[in-house]
Order: C-alpha cells, then sequence, then structure tokens
C-alpha cells in the first residue's frame, strides 16, 4: 500500500497516511483537532474526500517536528481561541507563525531549520574575531583585546546549546587572540 504525506488543515503540521486511509477520520497528533485524510489520485495529487477538488499546496510552513512524539512542538490552544507554540526544549510560548523559538532558536518549521545557511556567522562573533586579532599587534592598546574576549563571550552565550552552528569557531578563536592581546598588554605596562 502506498503512503503519503498531506498538512493539517488546522496547523500545518506533516502528516502520513496510507492509501487506503483516505477519506477517514482522525486526529492531528500535533494539535488534536479531527481531520479528514485527503484522497490520493493516480496521479498522485490530494483530493479533498467531500468537494472531490484537488486540494494545492500550502503555502504555511510544514512543522517539521510532526511526528517526533513528546519531542514535538506542541500547539496551544486558549479559551479565546489565540494558538501559541510550546518549545519542546526550553517550554517558552511562541508565536504561532513562528519558524524558531525565540529563545533557544530550536527549528519548529522546515524554514527555520533553513533560516540561518550554514556558514552563515554571528556578528558578535566577527567583531571578537577582528577585534582579537587586531589587539595583538596593538599590544599597548586595551580596547581591542578586552572587547574581543567580550563580544566572544557573547557570542558563544547566544549559541549555547546550538553545537557547531554560527560563528562558534570564530568567537573562540577571537577570546584566544583577545586573551592573547591582554597578556601582551599586561607585559608592556609591567615592563
Amino acid at each position: 500500500m502506498r503512503r503519503y504525506g498531506f498538512n493539517c488543515a488546522y496547523c500545518s503540521s506533516r502528516l502520513e497516511a496510507a492509501e487506503g486511509q483516505g477519506g477517514q477520520e482522525g486526529q492531528c497528533p500535533t494539535c488534536g483537532n479531527s481531520i479528514v485524510i485527503p484522497l490520493l489520485d493516480r496521479q498522485g495529487r490530494l483530493v479533498d474526500p467531500f468537494t472531490r477538488k484537488i486540494i494545492k499546496p500550502d503555502p504555511h510552513p510544514v512543522h517539521a517536528y510532526a511526528a517526533a512524539g513528546g519531542r514535538a512542538p506542541r500547539i496551544l490552544r486558549e479559551p479565546d481561541g489565540a494558538q501559541h507554540i510550546l518549545c519542546p526544549k526550553c517550554q517558552t510560548l511562541n508565536s504561532i507563525a513562528a519558524n524558531v523559538c525565540r529563545t533557544c532558536q530550536m527549528p519548529f518549521t522546515m524554514e527555520g531549520i533553513s533560516a540561518r545557511p550554514a556558514g552563515q556567522s554571528d556578528g558578535f562573533a566577527v567583531a571578537s574575531l577582528v577585534l582579537g586579532i587586531i589587539g595583538i599587534p596593538s599590544a599597548c592598546a586595551l580596547i581591542p583585546s578586552l572587547l574581543a574576549v567580550v563580544f566572544g563571550v557573547l557570542a558563544l552565550a547566544k549559541d549555547k546549546g546550538a553545537g557547531a552552528r554560527g560563528g562558534r569557531g570564530m568567537a573562540i578563536a577571537g577570546i584566544v587572540c583577545g586573551g592573547v592581546g591582554l597578556l601582551l598588554f599586561a607585559r608592556v605596562i609591567l615592563s
């Protein structure tokens, strides 16, 4: 039996069904709303089981972790109908339209995963590295080396828990260069 994917009409979570399940009622595992599984026609297009019209792809973000069980972002509905995404990592409430958590940057959608391309760096990390490099030859100037360490620490704190994402390597290099610049500054002052 062929399997196919479709989006929840309420929360846009990516769901999957077997060909024989088309037209059956179910419940979205992400938002808990009742849904009707669309049919799959011979050309592989999704068809609404009630209107028999082809369902066009939804432009809304696809929730990347819909099938992740307890690790999936949950959509909470308030009594007034407002919805929020609860981050499973840090428990922060986010806007229903958020692609990433505003606190820990965990991606909720495919757009959130690709929002920060590989190799893109953090401004603090770049500043740390540049100031650290400048601070070494200008050992008599305290400010560049000190700022390199401060910006490096800020960049690492911002990327905490994100692995090798962003400018982690540049931040560490900036801290090291800033530290060397501070040592050289101390040596110049003490001699």
